[in-house]
């Protein structure tokens, strides 16, 4: 056996959130921790959720989440969990693992992160994984693996000069199965526009089964139409680890909204960006029209498993989605 990073449909141990504090919000906090304390009691109604929180808000913290929401106090400086915790996987003995990438506030885009690029040995630590150690500057919403040895990611993260400036594609592979067991990479292009994540995978494309992808086509109003056309072409005719055509299933973004986001991060209405939890999906809610044909796609996509919606009205504002305040950590 060797090590290798299971699916996100793969059985959790639980899952894990840290809790919003910081400037990033700025007059939105408190709707920020109602959207942070919904999103952990929908993923509760599946799965445990362990939420990292800074000690200063810890008091605030335990009123506002469901009891059965655990808090493990950690110093921390932003609130998403995919990117700086670390992305979970079983060893070559079976043993839990997390792969500590090395956390870099999104090559820059975040000055303040030293505290966050210590949280994935905290979190490990807390679960009781051995933690690997990864040069790679990278984030977890930059990928999405089907368990099976292949792995998705995106240019303008990966091969980015704010991360691994002249890296080259064979060098990140290497790194990939070395932490993810990944045998297969499938590079989508990315979107060299998205300020802050360069283009994560997990606003694009994520893998609903081994062998099929589902890829969120951009809005025809919105921005990024080109990019997205370019990641959707770079699917056609993939093979995945197991030899395998990749079948792409499509569904929709989220007609543009007029809403700002955080500074230069943008409003992220991706409804994409969910999060697969024990026997169902934790899916964004913004209030919108699209709202219901989303779930739909989602459980067309995950059939067996119950789609709840939560509502990420804010937490896109903050630029991100469900799938990045979430990470699993598989049962070994």
């Amino acid at each position: 056996m060797t090590r290798l990073m299971p699916a996100e449909w793969a059985p959790h141990a639980c899952c894990w959130m840290i809790w919003p504090d910081g400037e990033v919000w700025q007059d939105r906090l408190e709707a920020a921790e109602r959207d942070y304390a919904g999103v952990a009691a929908a993923v509760a109604g599946f799965e445990p959720v362990r939420m990292a929180v800074d000690p200063r808000s810890a008091a605030r913290a335990r009123r506002l989440l469901p009891s059965e929401v655990e808090l493990v106090e950690a110093p921390v400086d932003d609130a998403w969990a995919r990117d700086s915790g670390p992305s979970f996987v079983r060893g070559a003995d079976g043993a839990l693992e997390g792969v500590c990438w090395r956390f870099n506030g999104w090559g820059g885009a975040a000055p303040a992160f030293a505290r966050d690029a210590a949280l994935g040995r905290r979190i490990c630590a807390a679960a009781g994984a051995r933690p690997v150690t990864s040069a790679l500057a990278m984030e977890g919403g930059a990928l999405h693996v089907d368990g099976e040895g292949t792995l998705l990611t995106t240019e303008t993260v990966v091969l980015n000069a704010n991360r691994n400036p002249g890296i080259t594609k064979a060098h990140a592979e290497a790194e990939f199965a070395r932490t993810l067991g990944a045998e297969t990479v499938i590079w989508l292009p990315g979107d060299p526009d998205e300020f802050g994540t360069d283009g994560h995978v997990d606003g694009m494309a994520c893998f609903a089964a081994p062998g099929r992808v589902l890829f969120e086509r951009a809005h025809p109003e919105a921005a990024g139409r080109d990019a997205s056309e370019r990641n959707r072409a770079a699917l056609e005719g993939a093979v995945d680890a197991r030899g395998r055509r990749l079948e792409v299933i499509e569904m929709s973004q989220a007609a543009p909204t007029g809403r700002g986001g955080s500074g230069a991060w943008g409003y992220c209405a991706s409804y994409i960006n969910f999060y697969v939890a024990n026997g169902g999906v934790v899916a964004p809610r913004f209030g919108l029209p699209e709202d219901a044909a989303a779930r739909e796609a989602i459980a067309e996509a995950f059939p067996g498993r119950e789609v709840v919606q939560a509502d990420a009205s804010t937490i896109a504002f903050g630029g991100g989605g469900i799938h990045c305040i979430t990470q699993q950590q598989p049962k070994v």
